[in-house]
């Protein structure tokens, strides 16, 4: 298996809802579903494949759940696509390192670490560092690349390049890439792409709206790690093979109407998407802790009948409907 590094980091990774099944006050992982819907993701031409995302409601898990979430993708038939892993600095050491090891065992290639929720709203970026550095040396001395991911709607505080430059002196050629999930790309995206320092590392793009502006700074340095992937594969499919022939308009556009289905799970402008209400569509299950309304489900369907161009909108319903049995697969047959 080859090894990943910033040079042949993939373009593209889906951050991966997690199938669930069971009732509240917590429903569990359905791991047959769940794999189901990784094959499929794979097929439909996923290149890599984020476990323990937000987007899967990952930063909501026990320990133990996201052990049992990691495991269970060993039964998954991905063809080629590589297997990414999100871990958290406030699990602690121990668990981390126990988790380093089923990472291993379960053959995958990267572990992006973000900066952990245990961290004081003044912490400096010494400080960041140094709270994600144990979690991140013990993915490079299982011989594994690193990733490391700002998303301050989870950890509370951003990640700055400062922060980064110091754990790239402790990590090498080990670091491979930074994930960027924030509001404004001016002082997130922007600035690492700035940063002379982090010139080897690949920038992925994790707020979605702003994903053409990524591609059009910098084509050769930035991809995306997209939740709405999860739902909207054939579409970013789309984008990315118009990206690749520098059609800007075209990515432009077919980018708008993604962002009209996220705006539709957006309650706060300022916060990212209730993405579980597009994997409840999808036949993937309800949140762990709560139930979508069918007024959210409405809002949603809406919005996909209002997308402007058919070409859009039947990419979109054909992306919902990858599972092909979920509660509004016939509805979403008609766009198809």
């Amino acid at each position: 298996m080859q090894k990943i590094s910033a040079a042949n980091y993939p373009l593209a990774t889906v951050a991966c809802f997690d199938a669930t099944c069971g009732s509240l006050p917590r429903r569990q992982l359905d791991v047959e579903n769940n794999n189901r819907f990784l094959e499929n993701l794979a097929a439909a031409g996923a290149e890599s494949l984020l476990i323990g995302a937000s987007t899967g409601q990952g930063h909501l898990r026990t320990v133990e759940e996201l052990d049992t979430w990691f495991r269970s993708t060993n039964e998954a038939r991905l063809g080629n696509a590589i297997k990414i892993a999100l871990l958290r600095p406030e699990d602690g050491e121990a668990a981390n390192r126990g988790l380093v090891e089923t990472l291993v065992e379960s053959d995958f290639q990267v572990a992006f670490v973000r900066p952990g929720n245990n961290l004081p709203p003044d912490a400096t970026d010494s400080d960041v560092a140094a709270n994600m550095l144990p979690v991140v040396k013990s993915i490079s001395d299982a011989n594994m690349a690193v990733g490391v991911y700002s998303i301050p709607d989870v950890s509370g505080i951003p990640l700055r390049p400062a922060a980064v430059v110091e754990l790239l002196d402790q990590l090498g050629d080990r670091l491979v890439a930074i994930k960027v999930t924030e509001a404004n790309y001016e002082n997130s995206t922007r600035r690492f792409l700035e940063c002379e320092r982090l010139e080897s590392l690949k920038i992925v793009q994790g707020w979605d709206p702003f994903l053409a502006d990524a591609l059009r700074d910098s084509p050769a340095r930035c991809g995306v790690t997209s939740g709405p992937m999860s739902f909207a594969i054939h579409q970013y499919r789309h984008i990315l093979d118009s990206a690749a022939v520098e059609d800007w308009n075209e990515v432009t556009l077919a980018q708008a109407a993604v962002t009209d289905l996220f705006v539709s799970m957006q309650d706060d402008p300022g916060k990212f998407a209730d993405l579980q209400r597009a994997k409840m569509i999808m036949g993937l299950g309800h949140p762990i802790s709560a139930e979508i309304t069918s007024d959210a489900v409405e809002k949603v369907f809406s919005a996909l009948k209002a997308v402007r161009r058919d070409a859009d909108r039947r990419r979109l319903a054909k992306s919902l409907n990858l599972m092909d049995a979920g509660p509004f697969a016939e509805r979403l047959q008609q766009w198809i």
